[in-house]
């Protein structure tokens, strides 16, 4: 455990400050989960514990916690203090927030959040939330805005998704610009592993973000570059450059998204990067709606990866979704999504019904489920068993 203090300067902010509070993504729960291959269901509305709650053994869940912050009449500013386990925690500020009643829906929505006395509130008064002025959201485009800091507490050695301390291992992020199948000007986020060398080639990791998202998300909220350091030091993956793309843009046209991934994308990172042309060294994955996107073009472009990873999101409907592409036996597919997943459901969309449909036809698949909901606690995991267990297999 950790004792986090976060402070807030009131003269960092442009009006008046009558109070401050901490909100962010501070919430546990006791998971249901045997193994991580057990499909043990959605388990809807399990009990969400504080920070003051915490005990040992439980997991970071998504949803919001709120706690007013205490003045400091020495240092004239605003502080808290939260202990805490090693992880990475979405959080800003409230400015003027005025705290009303219970609220009596028991499902968490991000309109609500919890406080210490542990029931479901909301703000009876228009207040503004800032993210931490002295721990900006990295936000490098401008198609890639991001709206919260991110808390990190441990080190390397609790989780991958935490920077390392030791320079020598870090790569780089960049980000270019191509045009893509419209013709327009679009972000592409790359990571490029310490000591990158043009005269050898790499595998490539193509990643996309989930729906409302953008390029920056998977660095700015995931620790993507954080994951590929630690397990490339530690020797569990290649030594691999890592492309994320904003797919937004598209409004999810599976189609539009492929096409441009393979006529624009691919030929633009193969032109400016040293990476090998070979199948067997090209891995494409996405979360949430850019699972979707992953299991189209693992169905309908099967030939450009050799290895598929559908994160939080099932087959969608609709004749253009199907499972006949003989080439699908040859290629590796890991597929899962969080306990208290959205993704974890019996629609068509889901991630059973999808998984089940595999076994049907006899396609080979590694299921893969982790601790936590839809939220960057879930996606994290399942990155880093991906690069770690199943790429360059």
């Amino acid at each position: 455990m950790y004792d986090v203090t976060l402070r807030f300067d009131p003269k960092a902010y442009a009006g008046d400050v009558k109070n401050v509070g901490l909100i962010g993504e501070f919430l546990f729960y006791k998971s249901n989960m045997t193994g991580h291959t057990d499909q043990t269901g959605m388990v809807e509305h399990d009990k969400k514990y504080v920070p003051a709650e915490y005990v040992p053994g439980l997991s970071n869940i998504g949803g919001l916690y709120y706690e007013e912050m205490a003045w400091d009449d020495d240092a004239q500013e605003y502080t808290i203090t939260l202990k805490l386990p090693a992880g990475v925690y979405p959080y800003g500020f409230v400015i003027n927030g005025i705290v009303g009643e219970p609220v009596t829906d028991e499902r968490m929505s991000w309109s609500n959040f919890l406080m210490s006395d542990g029931e479901l509130h909301n703000f009876s008064e228009k207040s503004d939330r800032i993210p931490d002025p002295e721990n900006m959201p990295w936000a490098p485009t401008i198609s890639g805005p991001q709206l919260n800091s991110e808390l990190y507490v441990g080190t390397a050695e609790d989780f991958p998704w935490i920077p390392s301390k030791d320079v020598q291992v870090k790569g780089t992020v960049t980000y270019v610009t191509y045009k893509d199948i419209d013709g327009k000007d679009q972000s592409l986020g790359v990571y490029l592993p310490v000591g990158y060398d043009r005269s050898k080639t790499y595998p490539l990791i193509l990643v996309s973000h989930g729906g409302g998202g953008n390029e920056a998300d998977w660095y700015a909220q995931g620790g993507l570059h954080h994951m590929m350091d630690n397990l490339i030091a530690a020797g569990k993956t290649k030594e691999a450059i890592v492309v994320t793309m904003n797919n937004s843009v598209y409004q999810w046209d599976f189609d539009k998204i492929s096409r441009n991934l393979i006529q624009c994308i691919l030929p633009y990172v193969e032109k400016v990067f040293s990476i090998s042309q070979a199948v067997s060294d090209r891995a494409f994955c996405g979360l949430s709606m850019g699972s979707m996107t992953t299991l189209y073009i693992y169905m309908h472009h099967t030939e450009q990866f050799d290895y598929y990873g559908a994160f939080s999101g099932g087959i969608a409907g609709g004749e253009h979704f199907t499972l006949e592409n003989p080439h699908l036996m040859d290629v590796s597919l890991m597929i899962g999504c969080a306990e208290e997943d959205v993704a974890y459901n019996e629609r068509e969309i889901g991630v059973p019904p999808t998984i089940r449909a595999l076994k049907e036809r006899g396609l080979p698949h590694i299921p893969y489920f982790v601790t936590g909901s839809h939220d960057w606690f879930c996606w994290p995991q399942m990155f880093a068993y991906f690069a770690e267990n199943v790429l360059w297999g």
